[in-house]
């Protein structure tokens, strides 16, 4: 809204018809001397009455028009502006690309309603579900299918009619990205969920990356140093360790491994152990660490 006033005040300032007006002290000295020096008729005028100014006050179009925006809805299209809308923002947003329909999401907090209405007036059958997430995954798509069918692979990307956006935003190594392309002649039901900041006392249903942009533990490679060496930087970003999980031995040959089948507790973790890996925690300020007794051959580029 206060994007949109301030865009408002500079178009309405632009076609003023004052905007140009100057005061000329000159000749406001000039006009101030002939008000004193014109005789008055009635006697009973007070020299202090005589010597004060009658003055013209103009106030521009611009600062009225600005002020009645806050109570109503105004759409305008100058020339030399653009379109200026002031009111309600869109929640999604739309792109034609060729085939397909670009689909971002601009309100992560708008009442679901208003995305399913946005997307069916665009032909499209969407249902976008919203959840709590850490802070790389808030406005961000991190699931997406056409109903009936498996859309993402093993390795992360999208496998249907259904496309990914990607951007440089930053989510480290959880799967997260900026929108959804659809094709505009798709028929199936699809269901895409985007994350949102969570409220107070809300915790995180989806929780990213603890290193990634915008969270505790942002731009720290973690995977291999000690518990000990994790445990000081955890204190130092003034976060807490929620959980520890054993990790999956090499030679274990196991192709599912159950994390919360090996969940451990705290004082049986000595501090030379190695961090395989680090996951957000379901709170504020919170990291779950995969650990074991040996250093994890797969580091990170």
């Amino acid at each position: 809204m206060n994007n949109d006033l301030k865009q408002l005040k500079i178009m309405l300032e632009a076609h003023d018809p004052a905007r140009q007006v100057r005061a000329d002290s000159a000749a406001l000295s000039a006009t101030l001397q002939e008000i004193i020096d014109t005789p008055r008729s009635s006697p009973t005028v007070t020299r202090r009455q005589r010597l004060r100014p009658r003055w013209l006050i103009a106030v521009p179009a611009a600062a009225i028009l600005a002020g009645a925006a806050l109570a109503v809805t105004v759409v305008v299209r100058p020339g030399d502006v653009g379109p200026v809308h002031v009111g309600p923002a869109e929640a999604l947003a739309f792109t034609r690309n060729d085939d397909y329909i670009d689909v971002r999401i601009v309100d992560p907090n708008a009442d679901p309603e208003r995305y399913r209405s946005e997307f069916t007036a665009h032909g499209l059958d969407v249902d976008l579900r919203l959840e709590p997430a850490s802070p790389s995954l808030v406005g961000r798509m991190i699931d997406a299918e056409i109903e009936g069918e498996t859309t993402v692979t093993s390795n992360g990307h999208l496998v249907s009619k259904i496309k990914e956006i990607d951007d440089d935003s930053d989510c480290g190594s959880t799967w997260c990205k900026a929108g959804v392309s659809i094709p505009v002649d798709l028929k199936k039901h699809v269901n895409i969920l985007f994350g949102r900041a969570a409220r107070p006392g809300e915790r995180y249903e989806s929780a990213g990356d603890p290193t990634a942009r915008g969270e505790v533990l942002e731009g720290i490679d973690l995977q291999n140093k000690t518990v000990a060496e994790v445990k000081r930087l955890v204190q130092e970003r003034h976060a807490t360790i929620q959980q520890y999980y054993g990790a999956q031995p090499e030679d274990s040959g196991s192709q599912n491994w159950d994390y919360e089948s090996h969940i451990l507790r705290p004082e049986t973790v000595p501090d030379t152990w190695y961090v395989h890996e680090a996951w957000g925690g379901h709170d504020k300020n919170t990291v779950r660490l995969v650990v074991a007794s040996w250093p994890t051959r797969v580091v990170r580029d």
